[in-house]
């Protein structure tokens, strides 16, 4: 695989992490990285697969990596096409665009075979954050075997203001029909959530040092970072919850955890999907935010450690 280019200086990850090129089988070229683990223990405990959420990249993932190195995992971690430095999908490069909600599925599939090329230690584990939880859960329904799976604020249903969420389904196929489908929703932009919020106005996150840490990305390397979505987007992640929500849950132990705060994704299609999830447990983070992974210590620390605790034991 071709070495391509990685921040590590804006990752602030453990030593080691690195990047390199793959093809989807659809040819849309794809940026992936892997910190492994520590070259005294090079097996380890295993490898965990972050399935980012929308809008993020690999060097957002550089602290999670150095926590995760702690405990003996290596880190293995992807840009969704229009993400990051894969290939964009429009011309408007920085609108978050699709043109299927399963076309990422073959990043998906490009991530598998990636891994078993590189011969990554074993076993496998996944963190699906938001966005990534829904592509990893259909990866899950199709087969991908993983040890164990955590879900951070899973996107299996999004929030939508009341006045809105009636029409936006129509609306958004409307305006794909219409020839406007690589637009922006209305009221969105290209800029980066976290470069035009100020923190104390912020949703993801009640801590001011990991907010920072996304400015100074964003500041010293803007091509990684993406807008708002399209009407084509919208209308596909719609319809990919709904499908979603009339599919049995897979078998593979899992952990879904949700903010208290975070109003984002809808809690009520989380619940519901792990009422029904043989091996599952769901826990709903009092305080917490939308990126749970980042948030302040306290509730960051105890997250991890549920986290961590399912990868050792398989057992949410």
């Amino acid at each position: 695989m071709e070495e391509a280019p990685f921040f590590a200086e804006i990752a602030e990850g453990p030593e080691g992490g690195h990047a390199f090129w793959v093809r989807a089988d659809d040819g849309v070229r794809l940026r992936i990285a892997y910190w492994p683990i520590s070259s005294s223990d090079p097996q380890g405990n295993g490898t965990v697969f972050v399935a980012p959420g929308r809008s993020g990249y690999i060097e957002r993932y550089g602290h999670l990596a150095k926590r995760l190195r702690v405990a003996g995992l290596g880190t293995y971690v992807i840009d969704w096409r229009g993400h990051g430095l894969s290939d964009r999908l429009t011309e408007e490069r920085n609108v978050c665009h699709v043109g299927r909600f399963t076309d990422y599925q073959h990043d998906l599939d490009a991530m598998m075979q990636a891994a078993c090329d590189l011969d990554l230690p074993r076993p496998w584990m996944l963190i699906g954050n938001s966005m990534g939880a829904a592509i990893a859960l259909r990866g899950l329904i199709r087969g991908m075997e993983m040890r164990a799976t955590a879900f951070v604020a899973p996107m299996w249903g999004i929030t939508l203001p009341a006045v809105v969420r009636p029409v936006a389904s129509l609306l958004s196929k409307s305006a794909r029909l219409s020839g406007f489908g690589e637009r922006f929703v209305f009221g969105q932009d290209g800029q980066a959530y976290f470069t035009k919020t100020p923190f104390e106005e912020n949703t993801m996150t009640g801590n001011a040092d990991e907010y920072a840490y996304w400015q100074s990305q964003a500041e010293a390397h803007p091509e990684l970072t993406i807008g708002g979505v399209s009407f084509g987007w919208l209308n596909e992640a719609l319809k990919e919850c709904r499908a979603l929500s009339s599919m049995p849950s897979p078998v593979t132990p899992c952990l879904a955890m949700c903010g208290e705060a975070d109003g984002d994704v809808d809690k009520e299609a989380i619940r519901n999907r792990m009422e029904h999830w043989p091996n599952g447990n769901y826990v709903l983070v009092p305080e917490g935010h939308h990126d749970l992974l980042y948030e302040v210590p306290k509730i960051r620390e105890a997250v991890t450690d549920q986290v961590l605790d399912l990868f050792e034991s398989g057992k949410p």
